[in-house]
């Protein structure tokens, strides 16, 4: 299976678990970020945060899965629509999915990114999360928010995020391009080849078993 690798593998463990992803952290004292506000202030926030948390926690440096599923359901998913990230992943067989599918699909996904992106966790170090130059109109409600991740030892890393403002007034973030790779293209057109001749059952067969294989790896490397 082709991934980001390298320095791509940084922003992976952060977004797509993330997205991807327990921190005793509560809503009210922890996480700064204004979800219904400023757009690029909101994406930088929360990048930060994440980037706050790994750092706090060997655990999460080391790769620990279960610290990773807690940092994914608690820091990773309120700011992810990873139901839409998961549609456009998988393309237009979503439509004609049972909502068991669909479960099954998103819970593969969601499982198989953690699994990949864990490992480059323990890459975070002095990073920070600053916003690129853009302009947006005020009113608008799908946006790409330029950042880079910015380190004194390395040289920064281009970061967009695609976000959008649901019917709440949330923003929400649903792709991610690492250095010029949207993640969702890439998924998708790894998973293109299964799904034609699989289906859906056939992706979902798919992506246990990558996230089976890639969990075995990481236990012998331990």
């Amino acid at each position: 299976m082709k991934t980001m690798f390298g320095r791509r593998l940084l922003l992976g463990a952060m977004t797509a678990f993330a997205m991807i992803f327990a921190l005793p952290f509560t809503a009210s004292s922890a996480l700064a970020h204004d979800d219904k506000g400023d757009p690029v202030a909101f994406v930088v926030d929360v990048s930060n945060e994440i980037l706050d948390a790994i750092r706090k926690d060997p655990a999460l440096k080391a790769g620990n899965t279960q610290r990773v599923h807690e940092l994914v359901d608690q820091m990773i998913m309120p700011v992810v629509d990873f139901r839409m990230m998961t549609r456009m992943t998988v393309g237009p067989q979503w439509r004609s999915a049972t909502t068991a599918q669909r479960d099954a699909l998103q819970k593969g996904f969601s499982e198989l990114l953690i699994r990949v992106y864990s490992g480059a966790l323990s890459t975070v170090k002095e990073q920070r999360a600053e916003a690129r130059p853009m302009r947006y109109k005020q009113d608008a409600t799908d946006l790409v928010i330029r950042t880079q991740l910015k380190s004194a030892a390395q040289q920064p890393i281009n970061l967009d995020y695609r976000i959008y403002r649901n019917k709440e007034g949330h923003w929400k973030i649903v792709d991610v391009n690492v250095e010029g790779i949207w993640m969702v293209e890439n998924y998708r057109s790894q998973f293109a080849s299964t799904l034609s001749q699989d289906g859906i059952d056939g992706l979902i067969k798919l992506l246990n078993e990558q996230s089976g294989e890639l969990a075995k790896r990481n236990q012998k490397t331990k």
